[in-house]
């Protein structure tokens, strides 16, 4: 009976080397007459762009199968003990287990993140206050330790029990401000959702035709809204530094500091996201350097190009394979057939779906 099958593809192995070190993993479901399940492992190239890593069929989400899978990620994309990772996934009980058996995945080597978006969604369905929804999500999207001390006690005041629920996740775990700068600004797994529903015709191949199938879709959907983010993040830091003095920025002319050497601003957002915030730009023109030499390789155009420099070379026909010796095992105990009725084919929105309410900022700017 088949149990686990894992595949990744040589230049998708070789772009991650290229690539932010962050994984995003999540599961779905087939639509063939088998139960298995489809695991997903993709990560963010230097343009914000989805790079499938790894796939796999496992016979159910447990604590055996998320093991396994994390085990062949480390083995084909994390082979060096100085090789560094986050894990981004839901808060699936087994994943979080398997953490434990990985080492690849455990810190110092690697940390585990949850997506902001699952404990938003967790949170809400507990709870069922739309305000207090917004608040959990401002919460773990701030950048600022201050400022997410400040959300969590608009919290405290609406719902103490609501308060004690986040206190009982780790903060490293679900906030940014308090990440460590190991997502690179990554709150959610929305990248490794956006591939399953690339495949999600695919799911009703058998196994044979779903391999072939996400070799040929591996580059053909991208998301639009992913395209130059980056650029055009640095490029509005850029015209935001040209009109605000070192000492001022923002609402109420607050002050910031910038350590260059540390590469460091106490607005949290160079840390969190990896590129020099506009109060770290404004700094470095003020000593005259260049604050583009202070954004890391895995941004840059070289890194880009290499991410995709591999080849997808033609699979030969079976009589070219090497042989593999093994023998098929029935385990008659298992169900793996699905019972009757029509499957859900589309995925059901929930509240998280919808687009988060972002409030008008109103800068005072000074002419330098």
């Amino acid at each position: 009976m088949l149990n686990y099958v894992f595949w990744a593809f040589r230049p998708c192995i070789q772009g991650f080397r290229y690539c932010r070190n962050v994984i995003s993993v999540d599961g779905t479901h087939l639509y063939t007459r088998y139960k298995h399940k489809l695991l997903v492992a993709v990560t963010l190239d230097a343009n914000n762009q989805v790079l499938p890593l790894a796939f796999a069929l496992v016979d159910e989400e447990t604590l055996a199968s998320w093991t396994w899978f994390l085990q062949m990620l480390a083995r084909h994309f994390l082979p060096n003990e100085d090789d560094r990772v986050c894990l981004i996934s839901d808060r699936h009980p087994g994943l979080i287990n398997a953490i434990n058996y990985v080492p690849a995945f455990k810190f110092p080597r690697g940390v585990h993140r949850f997506c902001l978006r699952h404990v938003c969604s967790n949170f809400n369905n507990k709870y069922k206050n739309v305000q207090l929804k917004d608040l959990c999500w401002r919460a773990g999207s701030e950048s600022s330790a201050r400022k997410f001390d400040r959300i969590m006690e608009e919290i405290k005041s609406l719902n103490p029990e609501a308060y004690d629920w986040l206190g009982n996740i780790d903060k490293t775990q679900w906030t940014l401000a308090h990440d460590g700068g190991w997502r690179t600004g990554i709150l959610t797994t929305n990248m490794s959702e956006a591939v399953n529903g690339v495949l999600k015709g695919a799911r009703r191949l058998p196994i044979v035709p779903l391999v072939e199938i996400t070799l040929n879709r591996l580059f053909e959907a991208r998301q639009a809204e992913a395209i130059h983010h980056i650029v055009q993040k640095f490029d509005y830091n850029q015209q935001s530094a040209s009109v605000i003095t070192l000492s001022t920025t923002g609402q109420g002319s607050r002050t910031y500091v910038v350590k260059l050497r540390q590469q460091m601003c106490s607005c949290g957002k160079w840390a969190t996201h990896g590129i020099p915030c506009s109060h770290a730009i404004q700094a470095s023109r003020h000593f005259g350097m260049n604050a583009s030499n202070f954004i890391p390789q895995y941004f840059s155009t070289r890194a880009y190009k290499k991410t995709y420099l591999g080849r997808f070379e033609p699979v030969y026909g079976e009589e070219y394979w090497d042989p593999v010796h093994f023998e098929l095992v029935h385990n008659p105990t298992k169900r793996t057939r699905r019972g009757p009725g029509r499957d859900v084919t589309t995925r059901i929105r929930n509240e998280m779906d919808q687009p988060q309410r972002r409030a008008r900022q109103q800068y005072q700017a000074h002419q330098t």
